[in-house]
C-alpha cells in the first residue's frame, strides 16, 4: 500500500466548545492524507474522560489505521446495510428525509442513499474507530444491561471524539450500519478478535476533510425538546418571556 502523506494541522480549527458542538457534521469526504499523530492522540484521549456508572469504563476501542482490508470490509458492510435500508424506500419518503438539501443536489443524494455509496466513506478515512461496550466487564453486584449502559457510554465516548475532531478541524462521520444486526456484528467481531462479552456498537471515521458542508438542517427549538417541571409544559427561553415589570 502506498504510504499516505501526513496533512498539516488543520486550518479549520474551532476555538470555542460551543461552536464545535454547533458546526459538527457528518463529513464523508477525505483527502487521503493522514491526521498528524499528535492531533489523533488528542482525539483518542478525549474518549478516556467519558462518564460511566461507578466509573466502570465499560468501553474499549479498536483503531483501524493501516489495515486497508478491514476498512474496506467495514465500508462494504455499511454500503450493503444502506442499500437494504434505503433501497426499498419510495422516492417521496426519502425526499422528505433530505428536505434541507438544496433541490439541485437532492437527486444525486437520493441515488447515493439508495445504492449505499453515501455510506462507503470508511474506505477512504485515515482512521476508523470501532467502539465496543460490555455489560459483564465489571464486578458490580448489580446487573447493568449493556443496551442501557455499555452502549450509552460508547456513544458518549464517540461523541467526545467527534467534537474534539471537529474542534481540531478534521472530518468525522459516525456509522452504525456496519454492525446494525447480529450477522454484521459477528463478522466485525470475528475479523478484529473482539471477545464475545464485548459488543461492537458503532464506528467513527476520521480524516483530513475533503469537503465543506453547510451548517446543517434546522433543529427543533428548545420549547419543543425541553419541558419545565412536567411533561408538556414547554421550556420558554428567557428572551421570549414577557416582561411583566
Amino acid at each position: 500500500m502506498a504510504e499516505k502523506k501526513y496533512g498539516k494541522p488543520s486550518p479549520n480549527r474551532v476555538e470555542r466548545l460551543e461552536d464545535a458542538i454547533r458546526v459538527r457534521r457528518s463529513m464523508r469526504r477525505y483527502t487521503g492524507e493522514r491526521v498528524p499523530d499528535e492531533d489523533l492522540e488528542r482525539i483518542l484521549d478525549s474518549a478516556r474522560y467519558t462518564p460511566s456508572p461507578e466509573n466502570m469504563q465499560m468501553y474499549r476501542f479498536v483503531v483501524i489505521r493501516d489495515d486497508q482490508e478491514t476498512k474496506n470490509l467495514i465500508a462494504d458492510l455499511a454500503k450493503e446495510a444502506a442499500k437494504e435500508t434505503f433501497g426499498t424506500y419510495p422516492a417521496e419518503l426519502t425526499q422528505g428525509r433530505i428536505w434541507y438539501i438544496p433541490p439541485d443536489r437532492r437527486p444525486w443524494t437520493f441515488t447515493e442513499m439508495r445504492d449505499g455509496s453515501l455510506f462507503d466513506y470508511p474506505r477512504y478515512a485515515d482512521v476508523v474507530i470501532i467502539g465496543c461496550g460490555s455489560e459483564s466487564f465489571h464486578d458490580s453486584p448489580i446487573f447493568y444491561h449493556q443496551k442501557l449502559y455499555g452502549s450509552v457510554c460508547v456513544g458518549m465516548a464517540i461523541y467526545a471524539m467527534w467534537v474534539m475532531a471537529t474542534s481540531l478541524g478534521y472530518a468525522a462521520g459516525y456509522e452504525a450500519f456496519p454492525i446494525m444486526d447480529p450477522r454484521r456484528m459477528e463478522i466485525i467481531a470475528d475479523k478484529l478478535g473482539i471477545p464475545r462479552n464485548w459488543d461492537p456498537v458503532a464506528t467513527l471515521s476520521i480524516g483530513v476533510r475533503g469537503e465543506e458542508r453547510m451548517i446543517g438542517p434546522s433543529r427543533i427549538p428548545m420549547e419543543g425538546l425541553f419541558y419545565k417541571e412536567r411533561w408538556g409544559n414547554p421550556w420558554i427561553r428567557k428572551a421570549f418571556l414577557e416582561d411583566k415589570r
